[in-house]
């Protein structure tokens, strides 16, 4: 039941939906924090803010203020949390937790108040959802339409689970019954940890490749360049720059053979240049560049590339794996009875050489381009978001997060890794790094040449 009505919250709508409101806001507003820092800083930590942020605006809507939520401690509920998972983990290591666990003494102690602070948290969302839906209307269901409908005015996930709870327990108020506020509350905490930590995972290794890698940063800033020029500034077509200029640009301007600033010849004007304020270009550039049909069509296939090399190197859920509901067996014969369990390792898988080939070791976003387009693999081989019918819910919006993030971040700065910087992993589910992510952040030269050709 709860994927059927997740699902729900990943139609093609709420994805724009997403697109145009949350992620780009949060988004930039973490340029901004990065154009204010001019200084080392931890991306690690900024990209988990951000996507915690992000992922509480769609679970909870709008009881759910950044601001106000800072006040009471949001930052120490995402420390709990991470906290909490780490010594879930720890767990196969300690064989007596679980006396631990019974005497509230050691690592079991801190992890039930980490527990207990993070549980308060979202037992105060629910309470605070339910009220305001008892207010608004009169029945929940007159909040949430249909279930199965796309056109619902509810905007998250919350108020679909509690609409819900009602539809199946009627008689019963979700806030005084125990086990539906549970249940639901357990729900929330899935959908929080797959929206926070596996993007904001994902988005720090990513950055760290771009230090490592400063030719591939420098292939993803042309690429975005190039479909600026193409959107913003009319420039070509979308197959490149080079191409004809549109029927409205005055008959022998010159198009730019290549990206960067160029002197242009013939009846340009200069439109504020040296002037152009970064952050009000970065907010035209997410609003006309990055819209949701650019990031979910092949216009940016490097860039794409780029996150999916990341994720096959460094898989935000390195370790997976399934129970047997009943007995089975397997394709190669093995067989299974009701409660085992099966693992599986994308973080190996995306290291072997005889599925990747010898450089399976390397970063190397070509592997995944053919004729300029982006080839997808079978999710089979690369397992990251799993595959089958188990499929991940939420990859499409994943994708859409990291893309737009990903592109304002390259677009606007350079990156470079602090020297001498430990890169270590944490012992989590999700694939973090111990000491987080420090780099200096150069803000990118925006005072360039912005010209507009002069029209018939």
């Amino acid at each position: 039941m709860h994927r059927k009505l997740g699902s729900f919250e990943f139609s093609v709508k709420k994805l724009k939906h997403l697109i145009s409101t949350v992620y780009k806001k949060n988004a930039l507003k973490l340029v901004e924090s990065l154009h204010a820092s001019n200084q080392e800083v931890d991306m690690q930590e900024l990209l988990l803010d951000m996507t915690f942020r992000s992922i509480c605006e769609v679970v909870f809507g709008n009881i759910f203020n950044a601001e106000s939520d800072s006040e009471v401690g949001l930052g120490s509920v995402a420390v709990a949390l991470d906290n909490a998972q780490e010594m879930i983990l720890r767990r196969y290591l300690c064989p007596w937790w679980k006396i631990n666990r019974f005497l509230n003494i050691g690592s079991e102690r801190v992890f039930r108040e980490d527990m207990k602070q993070f549980n308060n948290f979202l037992t105060d969302k629910i309470e605070r959802k339910t009220l305001q839906l008892q207010k608004e209307g009169t029945k929940m269901s007159n909040t949430v339409e249909c279930q199965n409908s796309d056109c619902s005015p509810a905007q998250d996930l919350l108020s679909r689970f509690l609409w819900s709870q009602q539809q199946a327990h009627p008689q019963d108020a979700v806030t005084s019954n125990n086990n539906n506020q549970e249940m639901i509350r357990d729900a929330m905490t899935s959908f929080v940890l797959a929206g926070r930590d596996t993007t904001a995972s994902t988005l720090s290794w990513f950055i760290y490749c771009m230090c490592i890698y400063p030719e591939k940063q420098e292939k993803i800033f042309n690429e975005l360049v190039k479909l600026e020029c193409v959107t913003i500034k009319g420039y070509g077509k979308d197959d490149g720059i080079e191409g004809a200029v549109s029927s409205n640009v005055e008959d022998g301007a010159r198009v730019p053979d290549e990206v960067g600033p160029k002197r242009f010849e013939r009846k340009t004007y200069m439109m504020k240049e040296c002037e152009v304020k970064m952050l009000a270009f970065a907010r035209m550039f997410a609003d006309e560049v990055l819209t949701y049909e650019h990031l979910q069509s092949n216009r940016l296939p490097y860039l794409h590339s780029a996150i999916t090399e990341t994720l096959r190197l460094y898989p935000a859920v390195p370790r997976d794996g399934k129970i047997a509901l009943k007995a089975d067996i397997l394709p190669d014969g093995t067989h299974l009875n009701a409660g085992d369990q099966v693992v599986y390792v994308p973080y190996a898988m995306g290291r072997m050489s005889f599925l990747w080939g010898p450089d399976a070791l390397d970063f190397r976003p070509e592997r995944w381009l053919h004729d300029g387009c982006f080839q997808p693999q079978s999710p089979f081989k690369f397992s990251a978001f799993q595959a089958g019918p188990r499929m991940c819910l939420g990859k499409d919006a994943a994708y859409l997060q990291m893309k737009l993030t990903a592109a304002l971040l390259i677009r606007f700065f350079r990156f470079q890794m602090v020297p001498n910087h430990p890169v270590k992993y944490r012992m989590m589910n999700v694939l973090t790094m111990k000491h987080g992510l420090r780099v200096y952040v150069a803000p990118r030269e925006i005072n360039q040449e912005i010209r507009v050709f002069a029209l018939l």
